[in-house]
């Protein structure tokens, strides 16, 4: 083999190799920009299409789509996807993306039936930290039981000593609203209007903010 050939031959496969990955960068910068300027249609038409499968992988399409509908607050979509998801096999972790997303999202809805659906799966994937945390969550959103309001109290405490993050604002206000929740629950009006007026702040735009506002004015 001459050199100029296997400089040839190693160009192509240099090729080969990074033409994948920019088309793959190109469609994702072009959904993103879909997304941020609100053209609903040409960004679902990139994630339903075959060569957004071809080129990210079918898990990756199916995820995606559930992700757009739960930033959309389409539940129709949402559970109709989620009850299709629950029939197919996914690793572990693809599993536990998939589920817990679903379950946040018809956990702040109310959603019993589809939380009870996807609690039984979470079980069979989750660890028992996990376990514990979704159970805890499906006692005070599903079941209104309001027994949890020390270990929730500290699993604030543990939060805001963390350090700033993308998620830590909604994740703060989840458990602010779990708090606050409780204690109207119990009857405790004075301190539940102390911990939603907080989970209001970091739960904006998200179907939680609803919630809190039909307890508060």
């Amino acid at each position: 083999m001459t050199q100029k050939l296997a400089g040839t031959i190693a160009i192509l496969i240099i090729i080969a190799i990074a033409l994948p990955m920019i088309i793959r960068t190109v469609i994702w910068r072009r959904f993103l920009k879909y997304m941020k300027e609100d053209k609903n249609e040409q960004a679902l038409k990139i994630l339903n299409s075959s060569y957004y499968r071809l080129l990210f992988g079918s898990y990756s399409q199916k995820w995606n789509l559930l992700r757009y509908y739960i930033s959309r607050n389409d539940t129709d979509q949402v559970k109709r996807r989620t009850t299709t998801l629950l029939t197919e096999k996914f690793d572990p972790n693809e599993s536990y993306q998939l589920f817990s997303n679903a379950f946040f999202y018809f956990m702040t809805i109310k959603d019993k039936e589809m939380c009870t659906k996807l609690i039984n799966r979470m079980d069979d994937i989750a660890d028992s930290e996990q376990k514990e945390y979704f159970h805890m969550l499906y006692r005070v959103m599903i079941e209104e039981k309001s027994q949890d309001i020390k270990a929730v109290t500290k699993l604030i405490e543990k939060k805001e000593r963390e350090k700033e993050s993308n998620s830590k604002t909604s994740q703060l206000g989840m458990l602010q609203y779990l708090l606050g929740i409780q204690y109207h629950y119990k009857g405790n009006d004075k301190e539940a209007e102390k911990w939603l007026r907080k989970a209001l702040n970091n739960v904006k735009g998200s179907p939680l903010e609803k919630e809190i506002k039909k307890i508060i004015h």
